[in-house]
């Protein structure tokens, strides 16, 4: 995608755009421009007395002089340094529907229809100060003039739907939107629908300074911006990033401070929870304040369960900082940490406000922590079909080495994220189930270890290959293509390709502990634990195993991963 420098708001008297627009070029540190405005300012006369004393046709041609005036005197991309990067322009209602003007706009820059309906834009244009526009009369007459421009207003690149919203929710919802068509600040946007709480996830190719000013755009077009961020990190990420970070976020209306724990597993405990609470609270946070996780998964979990908890609920914004939760934890709005009894046993789902992944942070992981990552891709592509495990398959080695060169994955991980959590946000409906492939087992792994002998991913990488063992020991799992390794052994080559154990039969010679683990997994109803199975690339199943049973199936597989 390429960035916009222009903006354009179209839509009826009263939609908002000159409102809305303002708060965009706010939130963007663009300049805005109302053109009704600069056709006043360049007459000496107001759009009313210009009707009036020449006639609408008289007033078209002078609009669209001025239009043409604005788009030729503004600098072209990219701006000379210091100059304002874009303009955001509130057209007049009638501007767009002329001929040749919404292809003249859309030539400099996306245009956003404000749509709302009839019976609103009336209230809104009940105050005095209405009355002096030259084409309102009566609600009669509004919804006739509506009613001939909206097909043509239907043709703007995007159309938010502004009916009930106040300005920074519609200016929200502009901001986001346009991320999903044209490069913002060099993030391109993904959205998670789910209605009214529905968030952006932006992915850029930049680093830590154009991450803070993403988040410092998403926050600066709420209607109720934040009197404070608190920023959660761990000792590891901190020196790297936190200052500058801190640095740029403090541009903004709003105070910034910080926690940092410690680096790692240990940290998402109840012990943990308490000590990061207490440092907010003593900072008096309002509900309007905003939790920020500048993190790995365990930040994100932690800082998150925090934000759900903390007055019983702010916002969250998460900035990935690791490959596993910019594909992984920090969309979808699970929080929590672990308990003796088991990971992430005590949580809550707390969606965020938003996303923020910058790719360029990245490059300082440490190479074992990238493999990490790349497992829950893996599972992506066991989820999502042939196609991306073909991919995969194609550039390992290249993912391990730069995995910020590889944006266009991390894109596709959180669309596959995205439309599931979309249909089952809470697991009711069983689609959401199926993104804990490998993770039965793995979890079972990371507790025999004791939270520290793997990572997250290793034990994910060794829990999907068991799932597909498992899948072919229960005779679940489709014959291979002629020619074609079956699933298990190809996931078991392209995970030491990326640099991840194979073998789990140190674990499966546990298998009454390792049983007993499993049997605390959230996927654990009564007497019965579901597993996900791979049956094929693309085709999952749940199937449940009676928790009497589980010793004996991990008998099977542990004769299997010694060939038997």
């Amino acid at each position: 995608m390429t960035s916009a420098n222009w903006l354009f708001l179209t839509g009826m008297m009263g939609a908002g755009k000159t409102t809305v627009g303002q708060r965009a070029a706010q939130a963007l540190g663009w300049r805005f421009v109302d053109l009704d405005q600069r056709i006043e300012q360049e007459a000496g006369s107001s759009i009313a007395s210009i009707f009036a004393s020449e006639g609408e046709a008289a007033f078209r041609a002078r609009e669209r002089a001025a239009l043409e005036r604005l788009l030729t005197a503004t600098p072209p991309s990219p701006p000379s340094p210091g100059d304002s990067p874009g303009t955001v322009l509130a057209l007049g209602g009638g501007t767009f529907v002329q001929d040749g003007a919404a292809d003249l706009l859309r030539s400099h820059g996306p245009t956003v229809y404000l749509n709302v309906p009839p019976h609103e834009l009336v209230e809104r244009l009940s105050s005095p100060e209405a009355a002096s526009r030259p084409l309102w009369g009566d609600a009669e007459a509004l919804e006739a003039l509506l009613a001939r421009r909206h097909d043509r207003y239907l043709t703007a690149d995007l159309t938010i739907d502004a009916a009930g919203l106040e300005p920074g929710a519609v200016c929200a919802a502009v901001l986001q939107e346009l991320g999903q068509i044209s490069a913002l600040r060099g993030f391109d946007a993904l959205k998670v629908e789910l209605g009214s709480r529905s968030y952006p996830i932006w992915i850029g190719d930049g680093g830590v300074e154009e991450a803070a000013e993403m988040v410092g755009l998403q926050l600066g077009a709420l209607d109720d911006r934040p009197s404070q961020l608190f920023v959660v990190t761990d000792d590891r990420v901190a020196p790297l990033y936190l200052q500058a970070f801190e640095e740029r976020l403090r541009r903004g209306p709003w105070r910034v401070s910080s926690v940092v724990v410690p680096e790692g597993e240990s940290s998402k405990s109840l012990d943990r929870l308490g000590q990061v609470l207490t440092a907010l609270l003593e900072r008096q946070p309002g509900r309007r304040d905003v939790v920020v996780a500048l993190g790995g998964g365990v930040v994100g979990d932690l800082a998150g369960f925090a934000a759900a908890v903390m007055l019983r609920g702010v916002r969250l914004v998460q900035v990935p900082t690791t490959v596993l939760a910019q594909v992984d934890s920090s969309v979808g709005g699970k929080t929590g940490v672990n308990h003796a009894r088991g990971k992430n046993l005590v949580g809550a789902f707390h969606q965020p406000t938003a996303v923020v992944m910058a790719l360029g942070m990245l490059q300082t992981l440490e190479r074992r922590q990238v493999s990490s990552g790349l497992a829950e891709v893996v599972k992506y592509a066991v989820l999502d079909g042939e196609p991306l495990l073909e991919e995969l398959e194609g550039r390992a080695e290249r993912l391990v080495a730069e995995p910020q060169q590889h944006g266009d994955l991390v894109a596709r991980c959180c669309a596959i994220k995205a439309r599931v959590v979309a249909d089952d946000e809470r697991e009711r409906s069983g689609s959401r189930v199926t993104l804990n492939l490998g993770h039965t087992f793995g979890h079972a792994i990371e507790a025999m270890g004791g939270y520290g002998e793997v990572t997250h991913g290793e034990a994910v990488a060794l829990g999907t290959l068991l799932a597909a063992r498992a899948s072919r020991v229960l005779g679940l799992a489709r014959s291979p293509s002629e020619g074609q390794l079956e699933l298990e052994g190809r996931l078991e080559a392209l995970f030491k390709r990326l640099e991840l154990p194979t073998e789990p039969a140190g674990y499966l010679r546990q298998g009454r502990q390792m049983a007993g683990w499993m049997k605390q997994d959230k996927k654990a109803q009564g007497d019965q634990v579901t597993l996900i199975l791979p049956v094929a690339a693309g085709d999952v199943r749940l199937h449940p195993v009676r928790t009497e049973a589980l010793p004996t199936l991990l008998e099977q597989l542990a004769r299997g991963s010694q060939g038997g």
